[in-house]
């Protein structure tokens, strides 16, 4: 079985074997169980996929509509930093503050990134946390740095599909 282009159960190719999920006809596979951005780096990769990676604003939108397929609408009544308005993609700057790449070492940086205000920065020191190095999306398109393994900053989080 696998998911159509129009989001429907569709087992025409049932003699096939298909590895992935990924066989939904879409680029990303949001997963709702909410993790630490370094525990949904590890489910990623256990089931051979990577976080996701957004690189335009064509990109946005897909990863927009992915969220609302997979996770379901937004709830009006939801605060803004709602675990559920937030999803992990596989941006960090963990490697040097303040540039953003990709896994693949890819900079995250090359179109206009829609940070969500005062993102991006490391707000950390100020909040008297540790480093903020992990990106997020938002159901509405922005993003904003986070806290990498805080116990308590879990979301669910979007992985790649292979070729994508």
């Amino acid at each position: 079985m696998r998911i159509n282009h129009k989001g429907q159960w569709d087992d025409t190719y049932k003699f096939k074997t298909h590895p992935y999920a990924c066989d939904y006809q879409g680029k990303y596979i949001l997963a709702a169980e909410k993790k630490t951005w370094e525990a949904a780096l590890k489910a990623c990769d256990a089931a051979g996929l990577q976080l996701a990676k957004v690189r335009g604003p064509g990109e946005v939108e897909e990863m927009k509509a992915a969220i609302e397929f997979f996770l379901g609408p937004q709830d009006p009544t939801w605060k803004l930093w709602k675990a559920d308005n937030w999803i992990w993609l596989g941006g960090n700057d963990l490697e040097e503050e303040g540039v953003w790449k990709w896994l693949d070492g890819e900079l995250v940086e090359t179109w206009d990134v829609p940070w969500k205000p005062r993102a991006g920065n490391d707000n950390a020191a100020y909040l008297g946390k540790v480093s903020q190095s992990a990106l997020a999306i938002s159901r509405w398109g922005q993003f904003d740095d986070s806290f990498q393994n805080h116990k308590r900053r879990k979301r669910p989080f979007a992985c790649q599909c292979p070729g994508t």
